[in-house]
Parts: structure tokens; sequence; C-alpha cells
């Protein structure tokens, strides 16, 4: 009874983890670099027709979306992230008889700065200075000669 319980438990979780997705080439694109997302069915196989768009998120709650084109007949679309944060790829599969109404596929990733961010430097050291100037000048104060001289 446990063994055919155990079987079944593992058949659903193996028929769970087969479905459609949605993939960009790189885990972590670069900034203003063209790269390819990639939509696959069930079985892996290019999903051709399929809407693809990604939604930038760059460092904040407001977002815009860019249409990236439809897949091709080798399920792919390039696309060259324009911001670097947080972006959710979405692919919305061309309707059929079996799935008028298709799932939508999501994944999200991080694209990543072509270069070291000017701005973000600039507070990195701003802060730096402002934190141990005031650290090294307050135990200048303390450490100096006292005010008054001690009484004997």
């Amino acid at each position: 009874m446990k063994s055919s319980a155990l079987l079944v438990l593992c058949g659903l979780l193996l028929a769970a983890r087969a479905q459609a997705d949605v993939s960009a080439a790189q885990d972590f694109p670069k900034q203003g670099t063209a790269t390819t997302v990639t939509v696959t069915d069930a079985d892996g196989a290019p999903l051709p027709g399929a809407q693809v768009t990604a939604v930038y998120r760059p460092g904040s709650n407001v977002a815009h979306t860019e249409m990236l084109g439809t897949t091709g007949a080798d399920g792919t679309v390039a696309w060259t992230p324009d911001d670097a944060g947080l972006v959710a790829l979405q692919a919305t599969p061309a309707a059929t008889p079996e799935a008028p109404e298709p799932a939508i596929l999501t994944t999200n990733l991080s694209v990543i700065y072509r270069g070291v961010p000017l701005p973000g430097l600039l507070v990195l050291l701003v802060a730096g200075i402002t934190l141990y100037g005031g650290v090294i000048w307050g135990f200048a104060k303390l450490s100096g000669p006292p005010a008054l001289p001690p009484d004997t």
C-alpha cells in the first residue's frame, strides 16, 4: 500500500515538472548585450508563434513593458535588455483547439549593468568618507590633550 502511494506521488511530481517554459540564453544577461529568449512546450520542443514580452522593474515598483516579438519556427526571439534590474519574461503561446486560452509562461531574471554605475560609486565614496571621517574626527577629539590639567 505504501509503495503504491509513493509511486503515485512520484508520478504526480514528475508530471508537474513537465511544463512549458520561457528562458533566456544567459542566466544573468548584460544590459545592452543581445541574447535570445526560447519558448518550449512541455516536451521541450520549440514553441513557435508565442508572443514574448519583457516587464522591467529597474529598482522600483514602476514597471514598463517591452514587446519582444513572436517566436519563430525555432521557438526563439532576439532580445537586447534596455535596463538593468529585475525583468519578468512572459510568453503567451498561440491559441490552439486544445488550448483556446493558453496559460501565460513567466520567468524572472536579473539583468546586470554593463559596467560600474557611476552614481552608485559616488554614493559609496561619499557615504564612506562621511562615516569614517566622522569616526576619525571623533576619536581625534577624544584622544587629544585634556582641556584642564589634572589636580595634583
